[in-house]
């Protein structure tokens, strides 16, 4: 919210997706700059009643933000200096987007990327649809990866393809589990190691298991 206050000519805000870490601040955007952010056509029936989603832990950690406007995207967005394309990447969550600049080759990847090796998942993520997101803004060659949780990535070209190999080999060490005979919990053991203190916090929203349990899912069409 400060730095709301500290831009004095904001001008446009785009949400990646609905979750509260990247929405919170839409209602002071609107109040103090008259701006509707922009945002995927799905993100908006989220904003209208927020405390109806959000888990007590998120409520403790990051607040029940005040109920929001957004308005759709449109598949690019130009500015004074800039030329932004929006580049739909489901699987975080159905809404979620990148932003991308091919003249710069910025990538603005949201939650999409958060860590090479991602130990961890929501229960309502999609990994099937996260790895086509990631082959697809992979495929775009990006010169610089800025992400929500990793900051400012100079070389996103390896990192994004580490990351898909780490997914594919977590995917191969599953399935070889299954044909072995093992629990979907004794795979996660074997290959996320023990313990799963977010399943505990986030009253298993978040936890190793749900990463596993989502490559056991039937892939989505």
């Amino acid at each position: 919210m400060r730095l709301c206050g500290e831009l004095p000519d904001l001008q446009i805000a785009v949400n990646t997706h609905y979750h509260e870490d990247h929405t919170g601040n839409n209602y002071w955007i609107t109040k103090r700059h008259g701006l509707i952010p922009k945002a995927h056509p799905k993100t908006s029936s989220y904003l209208q009643a927020p405390s109806q989603w959000m888990r007590f832990y998120r409520r403790m950690v990051w607040g029940t933000p005040c109920p929001a406007m957004t308005e759709e995207v449109d598949s690019e967005i130009r500015t004074r200096k800039f030329h932004f394309l929006i580049i739909p990447t489901p699987g975080h969550s159905e809404d979620h987007l990148c932003l991308y600049e091919p003249n710069e080759g910025w990538l603005f990847s949201g939650d999409l990327f958060i860590t090479e090796e991602q130990k961890n998942l929501r229960e309502d993520e999609d990994i099937y649809s996260i790895l086509d997101s990631l082959k697809r803004i992979a495929n775009l060659c990006p010169k610089k990866m800025f992400c929500s949780f990793s900051g400012v990535i100079e070389k996103p070209g390896d990192s994004l393809r580490r990351k898909i190999e780490y997914f594919e080999d977590l995917q191969h060490g599953i399935e070889k589990g299954i044909r072995e005979g093992l629990s979907p919990w004794e795979i996660r053991e074997k290959l996320l190691g023990r313990g799963d203190r977010y399943r505990v916090f986030t009253g298993g929203q978040i936890s190793k298991q749900n990463l596993i349990n989502s490559f056991l899912k039937e892939k989505r069409s």
